[in-house]
């Protein structure tokens, strides 16, 4: 039995006996592709662009510093390392949340709060609208689709401004903590400096030692000390040298935790943002996708090949059946 040949010549006869049937086909399809795109909900995609601020700049704390060797200091834009940083917040469940509650999404896609399946549907559905990707020039793109332009804006411009919220209050709240224990190593020094003063008074009524001294074991005053007058002047002084420049250092220590604190203590969580607009999100003016003549042509094109490829088919197997007959 010889196998039918189809090629070129072949398709083109098909194409030319099943024309208007093709036509008919294609025309058809174009026809309901174009009505169905008048009759489905119209998506909108709001975009916005964003990109970060150096964390250690976010509040103004580290402006002014020249810190030697730490090249962090000299950009004000976030690294590298920053920007995944940022992509995990912006696609954090907190946020993702937060934004929810914000929008009053749950109204709006009648989903009830209280029923917990209704919440695993609306985190669904809000993650396959919600897309988020970095770009090679270090900054953040997120879009948000819906059928409501004015309400896809919101959710992306919420999404940008609570995600900036929270990554500032992380830092704020790493601050806070540090300001705890500083201000608990304040109240310990403040406890050891009193002991020492106590000390020091009495060494001094002791040894009758009313010299101010200082480690390199010179008066400050006058530049030498007489021991005339003076109880144990030599052991006096050997004491009351040692003893207050322990508790020198100590008001040192303490002065240089006071100011550390005063400083984490004079930013907070309104100075600079972390995240900033490269493009504000406005509501949309065109749906997303193809739009309606794109999706006729699309539409009628689609049928017009395969409407070829049916009577392609079509056509090989009637050749196939003639040659068993004969």
């Amino acid at each position: 039995m010889n196998t039918p040949t189809f090629d070129l010549v072949e398709i083109i006869k098909v194409i030319q006996r099943n024309i208007k049937m093709i036509l008919g086909i294609s025309i058809s399809v174009a026809i309901i592709g174009a009505i169905a795109y008048k009759l489905k909900a119209k998506s909108y995609k709001a975009e916005t662009e964003v990109y970060m601020t150096n964390p250690l700049f976010g509040d103004r704390l580290n402006m002014l510093r020249r810190s030697v060797g730490d090249s962090r200091l000299a950009n004000y834009f976030g690294t590298e390392g920053d920007v995944d940083r940022g992509m995990t917040m912006i696609e954090s469940k907190d946020v993702e949340d937060s934004v929810i509650t914000y929008c009053g999404l749950y109204g709006a896609y009648e989903f009830d709060y209280g029923n917990p399946k209704d919440r695993a549907k609306m985190s669904n559905l809000f993650r396959d609208k919600f897309k988020a990707k970095r770009t090679e020039n270090a900054t953040i793109i997120c879009s948000y689709e819906d059928t409501d332009p004015v309400r896809a804006a919101k959710v992306v411009d919420a999404i940008v401004k609570i995600a900036d919220f929270r990554f500032r209050g992380y830092l704020a709240n790493i601050k806070n903590n540090n300001v705890k224990e500083i201000n608990k190593k304040v109240a310990k020094l403040d406890r050891d400096i009193e002991i020492f003063t106590d000390s020091m008074i009495a060494l001094r009524k002791k040894h009758q030692i009313y010299d101010l001294l200082n480690p390199s074991r010179q008066n400050l005053l006058v530049g030498a000390m007489s021991p005339i007058g003076k109880i144990d002047a030599a052991e006096g002084i050997e004491i009351i040298q040692n003893v207050e420049s322990i508790k020198d250092q100590l008001v040192m220590s303490r002065s240089e935790q006071i100011a550390t604190a005063y400083e984490l203590e004079s930013s907070n969580l309104d100075e600079v943002s972390i995240l900033h607009y490269v493009s504000t999100p406005f509501p949309p003016n065109k749906p997303s996708g193809l739009g309606f003549i794109l999706t006729t042509i699309a539409s009628g094109l689609a049928a017009l090949f395969f409407s070829i490829l049916l009577f392609c088919f079509i056509s090989y197997l009637k050749a196939i059946a003639n040659t068993e007959q004969k």
